[in-house]
C-alpha cells in the first residue's frame, strides 16, 4: 500500500468523464498541497465492459466495485466516484473522505425543441424514441411523457451523446453535471428538467472521494477540502437511498438543498409500470442531514412505498442510474 504521501495514487474509471472528474480532485489536492505528486490508476469496471442493458446485468455498483477494489488491494490511496454511482453501503473498511463542491443536480433533455426539458418532451410526436439507461428516468418518462417510447441507451457519456446526434434516438435524458464537466459550455444543446417534479438521483452532481477508514494519513490530506454544503446534501440523499433501496435497485430520486443552517429534501419513488409515483418533502437542520433523509424515506414508505418495493422486488427490476 502506498504510504508516502508525497505521492497519492487515485483510482478512477477510464472514461473521459471519469478522468475529467478525477482531474478535478487532483487539482483540488495540488492546490492544497503544491508539492504533492498525483498519479491516476485507471480501472475497467463491469459497467464499462458489459454493453447489455442494465436490466440484464442485474446489480448496482457496476461502476464502483472494481475501483473500490483498488483501494482494498493497496493499488491506490483513494478512489474518485460519481457519488450517485456508489452503493448505499460502502465496502467494509472504506469511507468517504471528501465531497468537493457540487455541480448541477438536475437532468436535461438533448434533442427536441423547446427552452425546458418538459417542453421538449411534450413536443415530441407519439412514439418518439427517448433514450436512457436509468430506471428512475424511465419511471419519470412514464409519468410525464407517456406518449414516447423509452429505449435503452448505454455507453459512456460521450458515446450516448454521439448516438443521440446520429439519430439512434429522437431525444435523450442525461445529467447536466456530466455534460458540464465533459464539455464545459460546449457540447450538445440541452434544456433543463425541473428538479421539483423530475427529482434527480440521490447524490447526482456530486463527487465522492473514497479511502480506507484506517488511512488516517489520507483523511488528514483531505481535511478542509470538502464542501460542507455538498457533504450534508449527499449525506441526506444517501441516507434516503439506503433506507429505500436495501439490496435492490428502484426508481428512486432525492434532492436536498442547504440554505444556511437549514436543509430541505424532496424524495421520489416511482413506478416503472406507470402506477402512481410517491413524492414528499421534509425540512430541518443541516446537522440532522442523515436523520432527515431517513425520515423522508419513512414518509414515502408509509404512503405506499412498501407496496411498490414489494412489487419491484417480485419483478426483479435492477437497473441503476447513469450520468
Amino acid at each position: 500500500m502506498a504510504t508516502d504521501l508525497s505521492c497519492v495514487t487515485i483510482a478512477s474509471r477510464g472514461s473521459g468523464l471519469a478522468l475529467r472528474q478525477t482531474g478535478l480532485v487532483g487539482d483540488l489536492l495540488r492546490a492544497a498541497h503544491p508539492s504533492l505528486d498525483v498519479v491516476v490508476e485507471t480501472v475497467s469496471t463491469t459497467g464499462d465492459r458489459d454493453a447489455r442493458p442494465f436490466a440484464q446485468i442485474g446489480t448496482k455498483g457496476l461502476f464502483v466495485a472494481e475501483v473500490e477494489r483498488a483501494l482494498l488491494d493497496g493499488r491506490a490511496d483513494v478512489a474518485v466516484h460519481s457519488a450517485k454511482d456508489l452503493t448505499a453501503r460502502l465496502a467494509d473498511g472504506c469511507t468517504i473522505v471528501c465531497v468537493p463542491a457540487r455541480a448541477a443536480v438536475y437532468d436535461v433533455v438533448i434533442g427536441g425543441r423547446g427552452d425546458s426539458g418538459e417542453e421538449r418532451l411534450a413536443r415530441l410526436p407519439p412514439g418518439a424514441r427517448v433514450g436512457t439507461s436509468s430506471i428512475r428516468r424511465r419511471a419519470l418518462l412514464a409519468e410525464i411523457a407517456p406518449h414516447v417510447d423509452v429505449v435503452d441507451l448505454r455507453g459512456n457519456l460521450d458515446t450516448r451523446v454521439r448516438k443521440a446526434a446520429d439519430g439512434d434516438v429522437d431525444a435523450a435524458v442525461l445529467a447536466a453535471a456530466g455534460l458540464e464537466r465533459l464539455y464545459g459550455d460546449g457540447g450538445p444543446d440541452r434544456a433543463p428538467l425541473d428538479p421539483a417534479r423530475w427529482v434527480p438521483a440521490p447524490a447526482q452532481g456530486a463527487l465522492a472521494v473514497e479511502a480506507l477508514a484506517a488511512r488516517a494519513d489520507v483523511r488528514e490530506l483531505f481535511d478542509g477540502l470538502s464542501d460542507e454544503r455538498a457533504r450534508a446534501e449527499v449525506e441526506c440523499e444517501r441516507a434516503f437511498s439506503e433506507r429505500l433501496e436495501g439490496g435492490c435497485s428502484v426508481p428512486v430520486g432525492c434532492t436536498a438543498r442547504v440554505d444556511g443552517a437549514s436543509l430541505v429534501a424532496t424524495g421520489y419513488l416511482g413506478h416503472p409500470g406507470g402506477g402512481d409515483p410517491l413524492r414528499d418533502r421534509v425540512s430541518g437542520g443541516v446537522r440532522e442531514a442523515a436523520a432527515l433523509g431517513r425520515e423522508l424515506a419513512d414518509a414515502i414508505l408509509d404512503a405506499g412505498g412498501v407496496d411498490i418495493l414489494a412489487e419491484l422486488s417480485a419483478d426483479d427490476a435492477p437497473p441503476v442510474d447513469a450520468p
